[in-house]
């Protein structure tokens, strides 16, 4: 007899179908890793998962959305098919960061971010048992830094080297508090096992921001996914990263995570919007731009397609494809001013941007370097 479970995936309701190639018992077994996710509201599902074991040598059954050839591989493949529900439904509507967190008694919210293997769910496990545990693997973060809980089942490594999936509830760990959830502190994991005292550092802006972009889902999707990622973290008062061995220690260190880093702020600038017929190729908008139109001709260099741009202090940061790429030296006059103009043109105004060089420096070949690397990169573009 088959099971049908609705549960709550961040903003999405989906509902995982066990079918009868599973016993009762290990139907029973996969629902209760859902217990504290169930649904309790009426209404029909965004999306209905059907899951079953398929033996081996068998067929298989195209009407299964997941399948494995054991009840702990299809477990954790259900959990794995219904984060990607989630995070599917929440597409360019939140920040998705890939981190554990956990929340204190008065609702701000810690966010521990890092790939896999970098010890998101160890840290949630442990700190769960003092704070509300909000997620092990994917934190959603809305415009206003409120945060939408996702307390999934937990993949737990056993003592045989298997993992195996349990609820927060069945670990014993923690239960959100009453108060509304708000972001208040975002902390790189840095997990090195030769230490042996954890300490906590700060982490600037223009290091943080591709970190961030890595470990997010769908950021490209945002409205303005860099502008949302730079308010985020001045709103949390900057990155922190945590060098620790043992997830055990880092609970210590919750006053120095929710610190305000004593560091002075970046100058921020939106250029996405800028060419080089409004600006003087250092980002800062003027009435009339240097150096004349740009020309339509072969060989000419255009800007790459991107998503959006920010000035960060002297370094040029770009979002395209997903991907951050951090431009410093020559690179950000180079991209500024690439609006159309043929290599010379764009050394002439790249050039007349930068400071004095020292005696005996080959500005030319520097920046021919860059241009290839730039064009080799997809950051720009000839005609």
């Amino acid at each position: 007899m088959s099971t049908a479970i609705d549960v709550r995936a961040l903003s999405s309701r989906v509902r995982i179908e066990l079918d009868d190639s599973l016993s009762d018992a290990e139907q029973a077994a996969i629902s209760a890793h859902w217990a504290d996710l169930a649904w309790d509201g009426g209404g029909e599902p965004d999306r209905v998962l059907r899951a079953g074991i398929l033996a081996d040598g068998a067929p298989l059954d195209a009407t299964l959305t997941i399948s494995a050839n054991s009840p702990h591989a299809l477990a954790q493949r259900i959990t794995s098919q219904v984060t990607l529900e989630a995070i599917g439904g929440l597409r360019g509507e939140a920040l998705m960061l890939h981190a554990a967190a956990v929340a204190l008694d008065d609702g701000r919210v810690i966010g521990f971010i890092g790939p896999s293997g970098r010890g998101k769910t160890t840290a949630a496990q442990e700190l769960g048992r003092a704070f509300g545990y909000v997620t092990d693997e994917t934190l959603a973060v809305r415009a206003d830094g409120s945060i939408i809980p996702y307390p999934k089942p937990l993949s737990i490594v056993t003592e045989s080297g298997v993992k195996a999936t349990e609820s927060a509830s069945g670990l014993g760990l923690t239960g959100l508090p009453q108060a509304e959830l708000q972001l208040a502190a975002l902390v790189l994991l840095d997990r090195r096992p030769e230490v042996s005292q954890p300490s906590v550092e700060s982490v600037p802006m223009i290091e943080a921001l591709p970190e961030l972009v890595a470990q997010s889902s769908f950021v490209s999707a945002l409205d303005r996914p860099l502008g949302t990622l730079i308010d985020t973290v001045r709103r949390t008062g900057g990155v922190r990263r945590v060098v620790y061995s043992e997830a055990a220690s880092i609970a210590g260190l919750v006053d120095d995570l929710l610190a305000t880093v004593e560091e002075p702020a970046p100058v921020v600038l939106d250029v996405a919007g800028l060419s080089q017929r409004d600006c003087d190729c250092a980002g800062k908008p003027v009435d009339e731009a240097p150096g004349g139109s740009a020309h339509d001709v072969p060989g000419a260099y255009w800007r790459g397609a991107f998503v959006d741009a920010k000035l960060v202090d002297d370094a040029l940061v770009v979002l395209a494809s997903g991907r951050l790429t951090v431009l410093a030296g020559v690179g950000p006059a180079l991209w500024l001013a690439a609006d159309g103009l043929s290599e010379d043109e764009l050394k002439a105004a790249a050039n007349a941007d930068l400071p004095a060089p020292p005696p005996g420096v080959d500005v030319d070949g520097i920046l021919s370097e860059a241009l290839s690397g730039l064009v080799d990169a997809g950051i720009l573009a000839r005609s």
